[in-house]
């Protein structure tokens, strides 16, 4: 059964063949894109867009929006100012977070549009009345895995991160080997 993915229909599963990148260069990719960034945990979405904005000097804004059925849950807006990640107004805080990264990871990997549709974006997402028309991107199959499998990996190591990262353990043995590893924060 055909499947739709981000305004695709593919016919069969996507994976890592379909990349042209494998999981090996999307984990150094995830990894050099969070490095210096000094994220707390756990992992706030907000903080993450505003420091790696700031390190490229180019606002990342997430903002809410309604999108209407059949569109995708969160679109990237690449306007003249900024890059805005909307995602869907009406849904859970886990699952926002999940567009916001998703949409983090097009950006990262440097995907580029395909096709588009249009839809009007809000007056808040740019001065500039040139970017009123929100694009949506119409990515490969290959695209949407490689945005997907960041997504799941930046979610993943905060998650096991923020798990590990804590007090400072009572056996001095271990003190010693958590002063070896420093501020190494998960396995990412």
């Amino acid at each position: 059964m055909p499947r739709r993915h981000a305004s695709v229909t593919t016919t069969g599963p996507i994976d890592a063949e379909d990349s042209p990148r494998g999981q090996r260069a999307l984990w150094a990719l995830a990894r050099r894109s969070l490095e210096g960034l000094d994220l707390d945990l756990p992992l706030d979405v907000e903080q993450l867009c505003e420091r790696y904005g700031r390190r490229r000097g180019r606002p990342i804004k997430p903002l809410p929006y309604a999108l209407p059925a059949g569109m995708p849950n969160g679109v990237w807006l690449a306007a003249k100012d900024a890059d805005y990640f909307f995602f869907q107004e009406n849904t859970s805080r886990l699952h926002r977070d999940q567009i916001i990264v998703h949409e983090f990871g097009h950006l990262i990997a440097g995907h580029q549009m395909l096709g588009e549709t249009s839809l009007t974006a809000p007056a808040s997402a740019s001065g500039d009345e040139s970017d009123a028309a929100l694009r949506r991107t119409c990515y490969s199959d290959a695209r949407e895995w490689e945005a997907e499998t960041l997504a799941s990996m930046i979610l993943t190591w905060a998650q096991s991160a923020g798990n590990s990262v804590g007090r400072t353990a009572d056996n001095p043995e271990v003190r010693g080997l958590q002063r070896l590893l420093g501020g190494h924060k998960g396995w990412l």
